[in-house]
């Protein structure tokens, strides 16, 4: 029986195929990152599911917390700030002030920015915590809170990456006595930036590491912040530790602690211990594809909240994994961020776009 011969044209479309792979459409380029994007954003060590326990149903969970969408106009114009990549905005790129913070016999800096506005007057203070340094310079975080009227306070209090010591200084069984670099912090901006008697608004916000300060800035120290933003942040470390891998829990023993020989630390330092001490408002944002946290541990920790009549939420972002750095996502997080501090301040929302 005889067989038509392939066309040139087959052949040639499968030898596309097999030497040069599905080269018959071109490959979309990857969205784009902002400025000072993490390199491994895309990395399958950040981009998975969301844990949930048993007994839980993520489509509830999503349903229960569900996107919200910020001002639309607001976002814009932080795509605006982002898109100019500080050619012409920045304020950020001013001198910084390095105030000098004592903790007992534990001094460390809070590096701070203030908005020519803000130069003489009481202004609403946020403190930012992450594991990174602080560096002077443009960067587009500060400068939508700056340009919304906020001074921009980075504590770089132990466990910030400032030196090798210094980043392992609230490892394990030091991080109780750590984390009362919060407290510390707190009075420092307070007594720094009270004008005429006006002590200031402060809030507290943070990413993953970030975020775990804010939310034990809230509970554990009720009262040094007057409102907390965290995102993609664990509410429960012992509960976390037990529905993670095998792989995260082992790499996290020695930040943490062991979920059974370190029992009664991990609900020390685990801010859901301390919920019953809340008394300002808190919100939460998590990224149903961030591998990182427990969905089911914030639900529980909200509605703790909730029961006791405080201001507290919690949103889930489907799309989100736990690394947020392309424009759209910067932008909606941070819109909710003004959103969420100038209204529990009492201040406008408005976000200066001029030189």
């Amino acid at each position: 029986m005889l067989r038509a011969s392939p066309s040139p044209l087959l052949l040639s479309g499968l030898g596309c195929l097999l030497v040069l792979g599905a080269c018959s459409r071109p490959v979309a380029p990857p969205p784009p990152r902002v400025l000072g994007a993490h390199a491994d954003a895309d990395s399958p060590r950040v981009v998975g599911a969301a844990l949930v326990r048993d007994g839980d149903s993520r489509e509830e969970l999503l349903r229960r917390h569900p996107r919200v969408e910020p001002d639309a106009a607001l976002k814009d114009t932080l795509l605006a700030v982002l898109a100019d990549s500080g050619q012409r905005l920045r304020w950020s790129a001013a001198p910084v002030e390095d105030l000098a913070c004592d903790n007992g016999d534990v001094r460390f800096r809070i590096q701070v920015r203030v908005p020519p506005s803000c130069s003489e007057r009481a202004c609403p203070v946020l403190a930012f915590y992450t594991t990174g340094c602080p560096r002077p310079g443009y960067h587009w975080r500060p400068e939508f809170f700056l340009r919304a009227g906020f001074i921009y306070a980075e504590p770089a209090v132990r466990g910030t990456r400032c030196s090798e010591d210094w980043a392992r200084a609230d490892d394990g069984p030091l991080r109780l006595e750590a984390a009362t670099d919060l407290e510390a912090a707190s009075r420092c901006l307070r007594q720094r930036f009270t004008r005429e008697g006006v002590v200031p608004k402060l809030g507290i916000l943070g990413w993953s590491y970030g975020g775990n300060q804010t939310l034990v800035g809230m509970t554990r120290f009720a009262g040094s912040y007057d409102a907390g933003f965290a995102l993609a942040a664990k509410t429960d470390l012992a509960s976390f530790l037990a529905q993670t891998s095998p792989e995260l829990r082992r790499a996290r023993a020695a930040e943490y602690g062991d979920p059974e020989k370190d029992a009664e630390r991990l609900r020390s330092i685990s801010p859901v211990t301390w919920v019953d001490r809340v008394e300002a408002p808190i919100a939460l944002m998590l990224g149903a594809r961030d591998p990182k946290v427990s969905l089911s541990d914030a639900d529980v920790f909200v509605r703790a909240l909730r029961a006791r009549g405080q201001d507290a939420s919690l949103m889930i972002i489907p799309e989100h994994a736990h690394l947020t750095e392309r424009p759209e996502e910067v932008a909606f997080e941070h819109a909710h961020l003004l959103q969420f501090f100038t209204a529990r301040f009492g201040v406008p929302l408005r976000v200066e776009t001029r030189p």
